[in-house]
């Protein structure tokens, strides 16, 4: 299933941002800070939830588990929730792309839910779809984030 490799994907993605940040003159050292304390007050919680969601449904979605597949991606709804409502990233361009991410992400879940619920591979497609357009905002705003803290 198609699923198990976007979220795969997904949740490799995850991992990057989390470094610490390494002067940059042309950075303003606030806004480093300023990210550096995003992540570690709650944005990398926020972060590890939605790898552990998506390693839990890919694993159900290899295993064609449905049941377990709705399950989780009733768990993946509730952690982007969760994500959505922490304090945006302290820079414009990276929170856009995070936010583009987080309202991908709640799609893919409750597609996902309903395309489990219904064994519907349509909905199961589409829910696949949207995680891949989630994981590529979600690397635009690491990418935009490990510029600043480089």
């Amino acid at each position: 299933m198609g699923l198990s490799i976007a979220l795969v994907t997904g949740a490799s993605l995850l991992l990057g941002p989390v470094a610490a940040p390494v002067a940059d003159p042309s950075t303003d050292p606030q806004v480093r800070q300023a990210i550096a304390d995003w992540f570690t007050k709650g944005g990398e919680k926020r972060l590890t939830a939605l790898q552990s969601d998506f390693e839990t449904i890919a694993k159900a979605a290899t295993a064609t588990d449905l049941p377990a597949v709705e399950a989780s991606c009733g768990t993946l709804k509730s952690d982007v929730d969760a994500a959505q409502a922490y304090a945006p990233l302290p820079d414009a361009q990276a929170q856009k792309s995070w936010a583009a991410s987080l309202d991908l992400y709640e799609k893919a879940a409750l597609d996902c839910v309903a395309g489990a619920d219904q064994a519907d591979a349509q909905l199961l497609l589409k829910s696949n779809d949207e995680m891949t357009q989630g994981s590529r905002q979600l690397a635009a705003a690491t990418a935009r984030v490990q510029d600043i803290l480089r």
